[in-house]
């Protein structure tokens, strides 16, 4: 038996503390370095062991360990399973973050006119706010992945695709009524790319000192229309639909 994340709470790690995303409650949660170290232990190094009726932990779980274990599954944000945890977790134990990241839409010089691919984005635009003010975080994510179909090949597409869709959703976000953030225009993003097959992530990263939080697109290993230093100053908590496995 082996214990794994619920499916609607992701982490990373940043510094000595693990950061928890529920996506139901739309809360991040930052666990003192004790808790954060036994959700490690118990998540990458648990086995079960037929003879004794613990498991097997780098270091032998004490009897208030087991006690918060329980308290994690009673709370949901762990369960217990008979497969190992399959998903990597990001690590970022000596960054010192990011600083002064004001986000604004990434406008570049190039016109777009309106057409009907900056209605596409306007409407994907729209049904992204909708959900996630409407049926929330949790189902507006499970809506991201279910978009991606398991059966069809991703591609990665060139800058100049990457950023024509950009200019795109840019327009879209210039013609809603009311201020686009990070995280609509990186949920659009993607929705829009995974219809023309390419292979682009939501990421969410976050750090505690202080605490931040930001969503970008990513696309084979490089930001989208963002700061390249996100990725490696902040812990990433979340990336979907093609998250990333253990190696």
């Amino acid at each position: 038996m082996y214990y794994h994340l619920r499916d609607h709470i992701y982490v990373t790690q940043f510094r000595d503390e693990l950061v928890l995303l529920d996506t139901k409650r739309d809360k991040y949660t930052i666990c003192c370095k004790q808790i954060s170290d036994l959700i490690i232990s118990a998540i990458e190094k648990t086995q079960a062991n037929t003879e004794v009726s613990y498991f097997s932990f780098a270091v032998p779980p004490t009897l208030q360990d087991m006690s918060t274990l329980q308290t994690l599954i009673g709370d949901n944000i762990i369960e217990e399973k008979d497969n190992s945890y399959p998903f990597y977790i990001d690590r970022k134990v000596d960054s010192d973050g990011v600083s002064n990241v004001d986000w604004v839409l990434p406008l570049e010089n190039k016109k777009v006119r309106m057409n009907f691919s900056v209605v596409k984005a306007l409407m994907t635009l729209i049904k992204v706010n909708f959900y996630i003010k409407v049926c929330g975080f949790y189902r507006t994510i499970r809506m991201i992945k279910k978009s991606r179909n398991s059966e069809l090949t991703y591609i990665i597409p060139s800058t100049e695709e990457l950023r024509d869709l950009a200019n795109i959703v840019n327009k879209a976000c210039l013609i809603y009524p009311t201020r686009t953030k990070c995280l609509e225009w990186a949920m659009t993003f993607v929705l829009l790319a995974l219809r023309q097959r390419w292979k682009c992530n939501l990421e969410i990263g976050v750090q505690n000192y202080p605490f931040f939080a930001h969503a970008w697109v990513e696309c084979d290993g490089k930001v989208v229309m963002d700061s390249q230093d996100l990725r490696e100053g902040l812990g990433i908590v979340l990336n979907e639909p093609f998250r990333k496995l253990k190696v």
